[in-house]
């Protein structure tokens, strides 16, 4: 049986060739499009988690994606959280969205001191911190992707800074500027977007969040720990959004078996017909047709992997910054995906295959 399945795909080899790739693509789609999202979200996640703080603290119904612009909070607040128990040290950041070729960044203004203080230390790989306002620096994945080096000149905010040093990535944001530069380049003199809080030694970050929201009701803070949930969270749609490529590569995958298979089908009508006269049951039949099925959907699946590695290995060469995740949780769905869609797309030419009758059959034409 098994040497049948495979004399017919070979026979049947650009069929099976367009099958394979089809359902390739389905497998492909589901993983570059789920791995782009879940990339960029597990590394702004792990970025903010780089800054070494225990909490984040925002106005009280402000979205947890730190992308919107300006400050509505007083720097004076600082005090007020480390007056809180089991705070350590506050860091206010004023944050702020601006295109550096063509590209949209967030840009931090932060004090280097007081960032130090809850555990945000700005690795230097090349040059130094900054010692004047109008100086920056730029995260290494950035410097590398736009070929920034020590001492060149950036536009930023209708303004020239030199870039007085490149960090390591994984801190924050990818541009720190001094707060004090970005409060009066936006007219915002004493103000800041949120706080970077360390709880201290031994202290549990939830609970100090929850003295933060109980002593100032006009805050609200954040464990980082957790921060990829509240990411998704945040994200409107993103549950739809992941639940529509699934159904997507799952509906390709069918269809794709599906039309195949009947094809299939009809041509070896004959052949079924005196598998039948030479007493191959139904259920025998019903099994030819699913694991021939099953033989395209493998490669299928196979060929997703490669095209799914091949475009994250491109997207690493042309668009640096940009992170795609590729895990086997990932591919080991995607791949149930594929199999599901094979196996449900190869049913309804299987019971089909199995009602022929074997005198008609072998009189067909």
């Amino acid at each position: 049986m098994t040497r049948l399945i495979l004399a017919n795909l070979r026979h049947r080899r650009t069929r099976s060739t367009l099958c394979v790739l089809a359902v390739g693509i389905g497998i492909a789609l589901l993983l570059v499009l789920s791995g782009l999202c879940r990339g960029m979200i597990h590394e702004s996640a792990r970025r903010l988690r780089g800054t070494g703080a225990s909490v984040i603290v925002q106005p009280r119904g402000s979205s947890g994606l730190l992308a919107f612009k300006g400050g509505s909070l007083p720097v004076r607040y600082a005090g007020e959280l480390e007056a809180v128990e089991g705070v350590a040290a506050a860091c206010p950041v004023l944050t702020w969205t601006t295109t550096i070729d063509r590209v949209i960044y967030v840009v931090y203004g932060v004090d280097l001191g007081a960032f130090e203080a809850v555990g945000g230390a700005l690795p230097i790989v090349e040059g130094r911190p900054w010692r004047s306002g109008d100086e920056l620096l730029v995260d290494s994945r950035l410097a590398a992707a736009n070929g920034y080096r020590v001492g060149d000149r950036l536009p930023l905010l209708g303004r020239t800074f030199r870039v007085a040093g490149i960090f390591r990535s994984g801190v924050g944001a990818r541009v720190y500027l001094p707060i004090e530069t970005l409060q009066e380049a936006l007219h915002l003199e004493g103000m800041c977007s949120l706080f970077f809080v360390a709880a201290e030694p031994g202290v549990a970050p939830a609970g100090v969040a929850a003295e933060i929201e109980a002593r100032l009701p006009a805050l609200t803070a954040s464990v980082l720990d957790n921060y990829e949930e509240i990411l998704v969270h945040e994200v409107t749609g993103l549950g739809e959004f992941f639940g529509v490529i699934t159904g997507t590569a799952l509906v390709i995958s069918f269809l794709v078996i599906l039309t195949t298979m009947y094809t299939t089908i009809a041509e070896r009508t004959r052949e079924i017909g005196i598998l039948r006269a030479l007493g191959a049951t139904r259920g025998r039949i019903v099994r030819m047709v699913a694991a021939e099925s099953l033989i395209l959907c493998a490669m299928g699946v196979a060929a997703g992997f490669a095209i799914a590695v091949g475009v994250r290995f491109w997207l690493a060469a042309s668009h640096p910054l940009l992170t795609m995740e590729i895990t086997a949780a990932g591919l080991a769905r995607a791949a149930a995906l594929g199999i599901a869609g094979g196996v449900l797309g190869a049913l309804p030419p299987g019971m089909r295959a199995a009602r022929v009758d074997p005198v008609e059959a072998l009189l067909y034409e």
